[in-house]
């Protein structure tokens, strides 16, 4: 097979090891070695049938789909792709069947010889667990290869030492597992300053994680904690000239909290709080804040969608009819990424708080710990520690999320 292939990646490909993991730094060509090694597999042993799995079925239709055709065209290997059964038959061999973690119930009624799975620890370790034990059942189909049916995993160590990577290749490896580390850098067809992005957007510790694909611990005993109420102070307050103002608020039966953000040299300022009753109440209270031709935008929590207050209007219907712009998703962001998004703008000093006329924002960030399950603290009564910092954090997410940078080139063509 002519493809050009990395150093991590060619040593992947040509493992002989039952369960190898490629573990390693986005851009590093993780899901380019996970399709080759697949269909070498493929080719290796006519007749048999292969399976993809991604997080969700969109990844699976932009990346899976395309990187798997395109490296089929490169070996001059006639497909024919199903998009609507989300299958591609490589004439002459086998299928390959793609399927989604968020949906694991159709990760049922088929077989194959051989599967990768891509970014898994993107999951909760449980989750995780569950989805690897459905694929490894459908890994029964007869195949020549010496170690019998195999399973790859190609992903990022999304959930350090409380994920499923570390626990199954690190912690419980036996002879049949194997780790190869591929970092960031060894891909070299990164785009000019992809490297430098991920470091100013992550802090110290999660950039170690998403270049060289280190396991590290994400269980501090602080939730957020790069937050300084000295370092992060501003006396920054609200003026009658500011044109528009970014209020997030987490709804909660018994205390909707509020924080009230301005937006300057791109960077967020949080300037004042407070606590409302129900959301009718939240919008009296902001209606103190409107001034000639200013602009309030509410960055709710997206469960208020679906909350209702009376027999016909939702929480951020009530929001709407007041008179407020309303930016939110469909769903709230995973927890995760809403904890990475605040603490990368905190590791670089890009996020102000007047902590003064912000105290239970402030102590909330100082205060919030991991439970025993590896989790943001959360509280029954309201409000709490959690609904300030969660209150903050649906506006930051949305305007300041990290995401993942998606790029495309001949060794690598996503993270």
């Amino acid at each position: 097979m002519q493809l050009p292939l990395t150093k991590p990646q060619k040593k992947f490909v040509m493992s002989k090891a039952r369960f190898p993991a490629i573990i390693g730094g986005l851009g590093s060509g993780k899901t380019k070695a996970g399709i080759v090694r697949l269909i070498l597999l493929m080719l290796q042993d006519q007749g048999t049938s292969a399976a993809y799995y991604m997080p969700t079925y969109d990844l699976l239709k932009l990346r899976a789909f395309a990187g798997i055709e395109e490296e089929l065209r490169k070996l001059n290997r006639p497909f024919e792709s199903n998009r609507a059964d989300f299958s591609i038959k490589v004439i002459g061999y086998g299928t390959i069947i793609l399927r989604s973690y968020d949906n694991p119930e159709r990760i049922v009624a088929y077989e194959v010889a051989h599967s990768i799975v891509d970014e898994l620890d993107t999951l909760p370790r449980v989750k995780a667990e569950l989805v690897w034990r459905k694929i490894t059942e459908r890994n029964r189909q007869k195949c020549k290869h010496p170690q019998g049916n195999t399973v790859g995993c190609v992903s990022t160590p999304d959930q350090g030492y409380s994920g499923f990577i570390y626990k199954r290749w690190f912690k419980q490896a036996t002879e049949h597992h194997e780790v190869i580390k591929a970092p960031t850098a060894s891909n070299p067809y990164l785009p000019a300053g992809y490297i430098e992005q991920i470091r100013q957007n992550y802090d110290a510790v999660l950039a170690d994680l998403y270049l060289n694909g280190e396991i590290v611990s994400l269980q501090q005993n602080k939730v957020y904690h790069f937050f300084d109420r000295f370092d992060h102070h501003t006396d920054r307050i609200l003026y009658p000239e500011d044109k528009e103002i970014m209020v997030g608020v987490d709804f909660n039966v018994g205390g909707c909290c509020a924080v009230v953000s301005v937006v300057e040299e791109g960077n967020p300022i949080t300037v004042s709080e407070f606590v409302s009753h129900d959301t009718r109440d939240f919008c009296q209270r902001l209606d103190k804040y409107r001034e000639d031709d200013r602009r309030i935008v509410v960055y709710p929590d997206a469960s208020g969608s679906s909350q209702r207050t009376n027999a016909s209007l939702s929480d951020i219907d009530i929001i709407r009819e007041a008179g407020f712009a309303v930016d939110t998703p469909r769903h709230n962001p995973p927890i995760r990424d809403r904890v990475n998004a605040v603490n990368g703008l905190l590791s670089h000093s890009k996020w102000l708080v007047n902590t003064e006329n912000c105290p239970n924002l402030t102590e909330s960030l100082e205060a919030q710990g991991y439970d025993i399950k590896g989790q943001p603290e959360k509280f029954s009564e309201h409000p709490a520690i959690d609904d300030w910092v969660d209150a903050a954090g649906y506006f930051i997410h949305r305007r300041w999320s990290l995401g993942r940078l998606a790029f495309q080139t001949d060794i690598g063509f996503s993270p």
